[in-house]
């Protein structure tokens, strides 16, 4: 476990880099207020590496303030027949980390209204991400 959390840890550190580089080429959003995406661009892999960095993104959850934007991407849609006893492995492996980002969800204001505008059950959540724009993507089952 401890190994998983290292390696998804230097995942998203290599990740982040290339992020920002993403973000910085987009022009700027007109949009200053609160949206929500369900058509939010994301594949296994990164469902997966969110899974993973579970404990880490809770504790990043707690900290937020504010929530301009969420995105919300079906797991199950992602994984397909052939991944979906991967990705079911995933998150049972992880079910306490999860449970962890269930609360910090629940307990952080701003991003529980947002995930209640969306009528997003806590419980289906499975994965979550903060991207370096500060947008939330929350992933269900």
């Amino acid at each position: 476990m401890k190994h998983a959390l290292v390696i998804a840890s230097l995942l998203a550190a290599l990740a982040a880099p290339a992020f920002a580089e993403d973000a910085a080429k987009q022009p700027a959003q007109l949009d200053t207020g609160t949206t929500a995406s369900t058509g939010a661009k994301a594949d296994l892999e990164t469902v997966m590496s969110s899974i993973q960095a579970t404990n880490s993104n809770a504790t990043a959850i707690q900290a937020l303030t504010t929530v301009n934007r969420i995105d919300i991407v079906n797991v199950s849609d992602l994984a397909g027949a052939e991944n979906l006893p991967a990705l079911e492995k995933a998150v049972a492996d992880n079910q306490a980390d999860i449970t962890g980002l269930q609360a910090a969800i629940m307990a952080n204001s701003a991003l529980k209204a947002k995930i209640d505008q969306e009528s997003i059950d806590t419980s289906d959540v499975v994965a979550a991400s903060i991207a370096p724009d500060g947008a939330v993507t929350i992933f269900v089952k």
